[in-house]
């Protein structure tokens, strides 16, 4: 038996709120079309926004999610670049000129 309240809420800055247990536990394969007509009221939040399942996956047609991961990446793929945060951020990129990162120390 799964445990739905260990099931990821939040992930990749997606938030799933109480339907990340429902997305696990029903019942697949589902398509598109009936993963909206169950789910499509249900708002996602992310760290600029929100949006319905309803407007993230309205137009992607002729679907089959056959796992809860699935359905999640789904979500995943069509969100928009709210759901990213701050655009072409990469801690792994040298500071731009005149920008300053926490995790640097002033020096003189």
């Amino acid at each position: 038996m799964t445990d739905y309240n260990s099931v990821p809420h939040r992930e990749l800055g997606v938030e799933f709120g109480e339907l990340a247990g429902q997305i696990e536990g029903h019942s697949y394969p589902i398509t598109n079309e009936e993963l909206v007509e169950e789910y499509g009221e249900h708002v996602i939040e992310f760290p600029n926004g929100t949006e319905s399942v309803r407007e993230i996956l309205g137009s992607f047609a002729n679907e089959t999610y056959e796992s809860p991961r699935e359905a999640r990446q789904a979500v995943f793929n069509m969100v928009d670049s709210r759901a990213i945060g701050r655009k072409y951020y990469s801690d792994r990129t040298p500071p731009a000129i005149g920008e300053r990162r926490e995790d640097q120390q002033l020096s003189f």
